[in-house]
């Protein structure tokens, strides 16, 4: 240390003007350089930042509606959270939406207005309810079915109970249960009361669907008259005479899945 000191000492005593030199040089390159790397590397920062601030989730085609005031035929009668997957596979993450069976169309509460907008369904594959009092399965699919004889297949929301070799939805459809005419300052006006009659879309790994009003033992037997004894067994195993829940639903489909493809 005593060497270096008596050096650096020698140096400041007789200063060398070629070292000075060197050393202002050195001193502005360094300076340069740190100035450059912080232009750079705010420059990066900003185009990220812009970058992040720029992405958008894909757009959501409608019109803006009025909501049908009747709440027994939405599927839930409160605002959800959801997903949408449209038609070309980009998603829509977690939007409020309704659905309702009576007209079979799907709603989107557009925040920026705070309006209700009623979905292109051309637009839709399929839509996803994150979570309905703790259930995060809930799924609807738009499938292909003939809903009347004399009409053309039709694309329709349905709810997605079971997917395999023959896969289950549900259609949430409705009945006018009653009806009624009374006289308002507008005139007379028809009120409906609606109940709901949900059918049971089976498909099947060619498309072929297979419409039933009920999951019972005289359905399945005609749509699969030579697998009769199989089913029976099963009803009599589980001693029921109608399937209901979304648990019984699963285990017969199950079931029904071993008899089609084996």
């Amino acid at each position: 240390m005593d060497f270096l000191l008596t050096d650096r000492q020698s140096l400041m005593s007789y200063p060398n003007q070629g070292e000075i030199m060197k050393a202002r040089i050195f001193i502005i390159q360094t300076f340069l350089l740190v100035l450059t790397t912080g232009t750079l590397y705010s420059q990066t920062s900003a185009c990220c930042e812009c970058k992040d601030k720029t992405k958008a989730e894909p757009a959501l085609t409608g019109e803006f509606v009025e909501m049908p005031k009747d709440t027994l035929t939405w599927f839930r009668k409160e605002w959800q959270l959801g997903d949408i997957m449209l038609s070309d596979g980009q998603i829509v993450h977690n939007v409020q939406l309704k659905y309702n069976g009576l007209v079979d169309e799907l709603f989107w509460f557009e925040p920026d207005s705070r309006k209700s907008v009623k979905l292109d369904k051309e637009a839709i594959l399929r839509f996803h309810f994150l979570n309905i009092k703790g259930d995060t399965a809930i799924n609807f699919r738009k499938i292909k079915v003939k809903r009347d004889i004399l009409k053309d297949s039709s694309d329709v929301f349905g709810q997605e109970i079971y997917l395999g070799n023959l896969s289950l939805f549900i259609l949430h459809t409705f009945y006018i249960k009653q009806s009624e005419v009374v006289i308002t300052s507008k005139g007379f006006v028809q009120n409906d009361a609606y109940a709901e009659e949900p059918v049971y879309i089976l498909q099947f790994r060619n498309d072929r669907t297979v419409r039933l009003k009920s999951l019972n033992r005289k359905n399945l037997y005609t749509m699969m008259p030579d697998k009769k004894d199989e089913i029976k067994q099963f009803f009599k195993q589980i001693r029921q005479v109608k399937i209901v829940s979304y648990a019984e639903i699963r285990a017969l489909m199950h079931f029904l899945n071993t008899l089609v493809y084996q």
